[in-house]
């Protein structure tokens, strides 16, 4: 095995020993589970059980989960990818072992790589407890779901990834994504309840978009190209411009 073969070979270990990690103490977290996974749980069930005189027709699950598959890839990609970033970043271990850039580029990499699971593990677990009552399951409903959920979550990790980019310190960013966090789950219910004219304030929200992408009003294979080249060039640009300050000398 040639030296470049190797060096691909360990890297890619490293990448998945991270990942691993990464993501099992991601999902030990219990308030990034009670955010992101419990309370749009509950509210779509208190929602459905408000609207049951609709029949539970798969067009109609379609159109009040949407909301809600919307707000948990916001979730994942505002409270977890960014904010885990934002703190991580004012930790000492990240200023003291994680600011040089191979080093942050293999940590950006494990980083992304857990997200995206954690964000097919929250999208599954959704359907596979809210999907009941409306039908039976569908696994090309669930396939379709799954990719818009998906290219929603890359959609939310550019506008996180500009966050990141800002002077923003780990006690701001709690305060400023907690708002955020209630404004999306009250806007989600908003959007739930008004199924032919949208309220107001939900169309000022970037939640709209996305349920246009589930809804099928906006293509998903050019929402797709178009989320995951951005986010692409985002997490290559913070790779680059990461702001780390190394706090012990000898480093």
């Amino acid at each position: 095995m040639t030296h470049s073969a190797q060096h691909i070979t360990s890297t890619a270990a490293s990448i998945f020993k991270l990942t691993k990690t990464l993501t099992l103490e991601n999902l030990r977290e219990p308030t990034a589970l009670l955010w992101t996974a419990i309370a749009p749980l509950g509210m779509f069930i208190f929602a459905t059980q408000n609207n049951r005189a609709l029949p539970p027709l798969e067009e109609n699950f379609l159109a009040s989960a949407a909301w809600f598959y919307s707000y948990i890839s916001a979730s994942v990609a505002f409270f977890g990818f960014s904010f885990y970033l934002i703190g991580r970043r004012e930790s000492g271990f990240l200023r003291s072992f994680i600011y040089q850039r191979n080093a942050i580029r293999l940590f950006l990499a494990s980083h992304t790589l857990s997200y995206s699971l954690l964000s097919f593990v929250y999208s599954s677990l959704f359907y596979i407890v809210a999907k009941p009552l409306y039908g039976p399951y569908s696994a090309n409903e669930f396939f379709y779901l799954t990719a818009c959920f998906y290219t929603s979550y890359l959609i939310f990790t550019c506008i996180g990834l500009v966050i990141i980019a800002l002077p923003i310190k780990f006690s701001t960013a709690s305060t400023l994504f907690s708002l955020m966090s209630f404004l999306m789950l009250l806007s989600g219910y908003l959007g739930a309840a008004q199924h032919s004219t949208p309220h107001a304030v939900t169309l000022l929200s970037p939640l709209y978009l996305s349920t246009q992408i589930f809804l099928g009003d906006v293509s998903l294979p050019i929402s797709f190209l178009s989320a995951f080249s951005a986010s692409t060039l985002g997490i290559y640009l913070t790779g680059r411009f990461f702001r780390t300050q190394p706090v012990w000398s000898r480093y």
